[in-house]
């Protein structure tokens, strides 16, 4: 099926995302000044409370002075200026944990903090329509997927009236110029114009993005 505005076949992906099992929030539930705050500017390109929540749930185990080092590592940008090295430590730390320590009865002690329940029974899935951010310029993408707090697919649609995939395409590089935050926990990004639809990583150009099926 074809959808020639850009806002109908947002309203067709947010619903088949929900049946997917995503909740759906408005970027406007996410402002800076919305209730619950889930960030508390529009350059928090993370939704830290559900990133802290996830790390508890997953790590019961774990003391409380481990979860804010967990979080920490995630927040805290390390290879600055450089996205994809940036990029791949998080995804490292997504796959494999995070390294804590901690003191238990004057014993150091140190384990992995799970980021993501990889069997997909406790992990929190949000699709936020119209996501704004700020970097060098204010930004809103179509739909951003949020596992457990972080942003990882960015998703831009153009209907057939007056888009095309390339123009898809371009508006993702214009984000990862514009707000490169947004895709250090990025693990790929999905672009239609409203008949088919093409997926890549952060480092893909238009011709290694993939048809979906």
């Amino acid at each position: 099926m074809a959808y020639a505005s850009e806002a109908d076949l947002e309203l067709w992906a947010l619903g088949e995302l929900q049946a997917l099992g995503f909740t759906h929030l408005a970027g406007a539930a996410t402002d800076p000044d919305a209730t619950p705050a889930l960030r508390q500017s529009y350059r928090d390109t993370l939704l830290l409370p559900c990133l802290e929540d996830a790390i508890r749930r997953l790590n019961e185990h774990l003391p409380d002075s481990t979860v804010q080092t967990a979080v920490n590592a995630i927040r805290d940008t390390v290879f600055a200026g450089d996205l994809i090295s940036e990029n791949r430590r998080i995804h490292e730390a997504l796959v494999g944990g995070v390294k804590v320590t901690w003191f238990e009865k004057g014993e150091e002690r140190s384990d992995l903090a799970r980021l993501i329940d990889w069997g997909n029974t406790q992990n929190d899935w949000l699709a936020v329509s119209q996501f704004e951010v700020a970097g060098k310029t204010l930004r809103r993408p179509d739909i951003v997927l949020f596992l457990n707090g972080l942003p990882v697919v960015v998703i831009e649609l153009k209907g057939t009236e007056n888009g095309s995939l390339k123009g898809a395409f371009n508006q993702i590089d214009t984000y990862k110029a514009q707000i490169a935050d947004l895709f250090r926990t990025n693990a790929f990004s999905v672009i239609s114009e409203g008949v088919t639809a093409r997926y890549g990583p952060l480092s893909a150009d238009f011709d290694r993005f993939m048809a979906t099926r």
